[in-house]
This record gives structure tokens, sequence and C-alpha cells, in this order.
């Protein structure tokens, strides 16, 4: 194995202890990868560079360089003044999907290191927020944070001011950035025992120790109180509720420049379109309520409506085909099986109605499945 000093000088002292715990699962010995620490070298980068792009959001100076390098440097990073309160009138599904991502972060975490799954808290670290606070949650605020006129528009109710009245737009993205600053305040605290001198630096770069009683995180993130899950309280309070996450899970569904359309079960709002467009890359996004998939159309059924990718020239057509009939026979043998028992008098007429009417349900939905499966079929020729 390596000398740790030289891993440190190369790569950061952060960058070893993340690597190093996040590749060692409890009670395994596992062989020395050099790899892994660059993996925590990395990992440091994209939280330096998620709290610039917050600082970047407003006037204040910003992070002067990228990089666990300047690890202990307190003039890294200038001091601004963060967000106040968050408005829950102003949140918008995204800004609620990811305070619940948090909570179930936090809570998995905290189980973890009760546990002394140091690794299984390493990787949870890295799900949260590399891949739904980076890869998706940033991405879509900036809908908000833009101020164009169709991100001002997004999620009001009849209660809420028109986007060009009274300043909506500013107070949209003052939301976002009170989200945006609570998430992160929450994730340097949940980062620190295994990034303590990035997370320190950030700390008070981002302007959160000043937020804190001397004891309690204002001198330094360590005796900052350790992240508690939301509880029912603040979930009623700011409107968080599961049907927030399956919205949002619904709409980040790919990842390619191509032509999407969009049959939608239900009105969807213009900051849902815009980040329904960026999400999913698309070059052309479109709503049609009528719309009737030509041939070689692939189709997917979601809680927002059916969504139709054009496939001509991206995959290859007989496979597709192959998968579909595939999934075809497996519904219709889950439905055979439901349909045998509903057909048994000896069932039927001894169960109780609750578990009679949980299988009509079940073979109503492995219907519809199957139906949409021979459509997606029927459509590809």
């Amino acid at each position: 194995s390596p000398d740790p000093l030289d891993l440190i000088g190369k790569y950061g002292a952060d960058a070893l202890r993340f690597g190093t715990m996040r590749s060692a699962p409890l009670g395994q010995d596992i062989l020395f990868d050099e790899q892994n620490v660059e993996l925590g070298r990395n990992f440091c980068n994209k939280l330096w560079n998620a709290c610039r792009f917050r600082q970047i959001q407003s006037s204040a100076a910003v992070p002067a360089a990228s990089g666990p390098e300047q690890e202990g440097r307190r003039d890294a990073c200038a001091t601004f003044e963060i967000q106040g309160e968050i408005d829950p009138a102003l949140l918008t599904s995204d800004d609620k999907w990811i305070l619940l991502k948090l909570d179930q972060a936090i809570r998995e975490i905290t189980e973890d290191f009760a546990e002394y799954k140091f690794s299984d808290a390493t990787a949870t670290l890295y799900r949260f927020f590399w891949s739904e606070y980076c890869d998706w949650y940033v991405e879509a605020s900036k809908a908000s944070l833009s101020g164009s006129r169709r991100g001002n528009e997004a999620d009001q109710t009849s209660a809420s001011p028109p986007s060009h009245v009274g300043g909506y737009a500013e107070k949209r993205k003052a939301n976002t950035l009170a989200v945006i600053d609570f998430v992160l305040s929450h994730t340097l605290r949940l980062f620190h025992p295994f990034l303590p001198f990035i997370t320190e630096e950030l700390w008070h770069g981002m302007g959160y120790a000043d937020d804190m009683p001397e004891n309690q995180g204002g001198r330094t993130v360590m005796t900052a109180p350790w992240p508690k899950p939301l509880d029912d309280d603040f979930k009623a309070h700011y409107g968080l509720s599961e049907a927030d996450a399956k919205h949002i899970e619904a709409r980040n569904a790919a990842n390619k420049k191509v032509r999407f359309i969009l049959k939608p079960a239900r009105e969807l709002t213009a900051h849902d379109v815009e980040v329904l467009k960026l999400l999913l890359n698309a070059e052309v996004f479109e709503l049609n309520a009528n719309h009737q998939p030509s041939k070689n159309t692939m189709t997917v059924r979601t809680d927002l409506g059916d969504l139709f990718l054009p496939l001509e020239g991206l995959i290859d057509i007989e496979a597709e085909k192959a998968r579909l009939k595939k999934e075809l026979e497996k519904i219709e043998t889950e439905m055979a099986k439901v349909e045998q028992k509903l057909a048994n008098p000896n069932f039927t007429q001894k169960v109780p109605p609750n578990v009679l009417q949980e299988h009509q349900k079940r073979l109503a939905d492995w219907q519809a499945k199957r139906d949409h499966v021979k459509a997606a079929l029927a459509a590809l020729g």
C-alpha cells in the first residue's frame, strides 16, 4: 500500500478519508485501490462547486478555487448573507421533492452510523448529493433561478400573483435559494465526519456559522447539531407528501436529446413543462392531449400521462419488440393466476370482501398493463 501522506499530498486528506470509508464495507477486507481516493477527490470538487453555484446566484463573492487543495484556507470563501425562512406558498414540486429526499437521507445515514455501517452512509451521501441534489434538483432549480417568464409562472395557484406583478420572480428565486441553503447547511453537517476540512471551510464561507450560536456551530461545524429527520409538523407546514416525490420521479425519466411528446393526464404548469424539457434533455418537447402515436414509437405510462418517444433511428426496433413480447408474456402469466383465483367459488365466497376487491383491482391493473404493452407493440409495427 502507498504511504498515506503521499496520497494526502496528491489528493487531499478529505479525499483519502472519504474514498477509503466508501470502499470498505463493514466486516470485509478489500485490496487498496487508488481509484477510490480519486473518487473522493472528485466528490470534494463536486461539493465545492455546488456551494460555488449557490454563491454565484447572489451578489456575494464566491470560492476562489475549485477543489480540496484549498483545505484549511480561511480566505477561500467570502462570507455572504444567506436567505431567510422558506415560504411554503412559493415551494415548487421540485423543492418539496428535494426536502423529502433530504429527510430520507438523514434517516438512513443516522441509522447507518448507529450500526457502524460507515460505507453504507457514504453510499447514501453519494446518492443523495450527487444524483438527487446536483444532477436533478440543481438542474431543475435553474428554471426558477433563471428568472424566465415560464419559470416565473410555475406552480402558481389562484391565490398567487401573476409572475409579472409584485416581483414574484424575485420572490420565487429567493425562496429557491432558501431551500438550497437549508439543504446545503444540513448536507455539510452530514458530510463533516467524512470530509472535516472542506466542510469546515464551506460552513464558514457559506455563512452558516453566522446563523448559529457560538456553541452550536457558530465557531465550528464540529459543534453544530446533527441534522434531525423532518417531523410530521414540518412536513404538514410545508405541504410535503409522497405524492410530490412520485410526481417528480415520474417526470425525471430520460437523459438524451431527442423528441418527446406527452399526452398529459392532468394539467401541467409552465414550470413543469420547462423542467421536463430540461431534465429529459429534449431537443423538442410537445404537449398534445390528442396525440396518436405512429409506428416505431415507444410509449410509457406515468402519473403525468403517456410519454411518447419516436424511435426512428434511435434504437434497434426488433430488439425492442422482443423485450415487449417478453414483458407481455409475464403480464399474461400474472393475469392468468389472478383470473384462476377469481374463477374459483371456494376463493370468492370465503375470502373477506376487501381481499376479493384487492384481487379484482389487481386483475384490472394487469389488464391495463397488457393493453398498454400491446399498443406499444402495435406502434412498432
